[in-house]
């Protein structure tokens, strides 16, 4: 049977998962008067913006990357291409979610850059995952559901580009489909698509890997 994407995500444990863009109809953003001077070419304006975003990036980075690739390279990374960036941002979302955009899809590419050059999935210490949906309770709870987080976030790096960042601001961050949809600019029924795919990828990967599936099927 296929997960309805619509259906209300089970929360991942480990990390805090970014607040949801604001309904920029609803909400100014406090940090335009400093992305306008920023844009212009002011360098403290500049340093200033990037130091008011920091700690959202971050935190973005480390929900995306896990232990596969360090989090500071990547953020400093993520910060480069925010700052290269500011003159292309338009306000159709706050700057802060616009910057951990550009941030999600360079930790992206970066862990499938680690990936390409590492061993196959399958021969990874891989620990028992079930998709984006938690693990049984149980007195190590905590620790599996981290360890599910793990799967799953190499799971992501076969997917294409569309559909892992769809899924990553549904399952890792918790986004409903209409704000994926405004954050990344597409239709919601196109967001809809790609998870549903994105779903059944990983539901078919799991199940024509022997190895995979016996992690699932037998408890630790």
């Amino acid at each position: 049977m296929r997960s309805d994407p619509d259906a209300k995500a089970e929360p991942l444990t480990g990390f805090n998962a970014p607040e949801a863009p604001p309904d920029l109809g609803k909400a100014a953003d406090p940090l335009a008067p400093l992305v306008q001077r920023a844009a212009a070419g002011e360098r403290e304006a500049l340093a200033s913006l990037l130091s008011l975003v920091g700690p959202s990036i971050v935190a973005a980075v480390r929900v995306v990357t896990g232990a596969e690739v360090d989090v500071e390279d990547a953020s400093q990374e993520a910060m480069i291409a925010i700052a290269d960036s500011v003159d292309r941002f338009r306000g159709q979302s706050t700057f802060l979610h616009y910057a951990r955009r550009i941030a999600v899809r360079t930790a992206l590419n970066l862990r499938r850059a680690r990936r390409a050059k590492s061993r196959p999935l399958v021969a990874l210490d891989a620990a028992p995952m079930g998709g984006p949906a938690p693990p049984p309770p149980g007195p190590s709870a905590e620790v599996e559901r981290g360890e599910w987080l793990t799967v799953f976030q190499r799971l992501l790096d076969e997917l294409p580009e569309g559909q892992a960042e769809s899924l990553t601001y549904r399952v890792l961050f918790e986004y409903p489909l209409p704000v994926i949809a405004r954050e990344l600019r597409v239709p919601v029924n196109t967001v809809r698509s790609r998870i549903r795919l994105a779903r059944d990828h990983l539901r078919q990967r799991i199940l024509a890997d022997p190895e995979l599936l016996a992690l699932i099927r037998e408890p630790r």
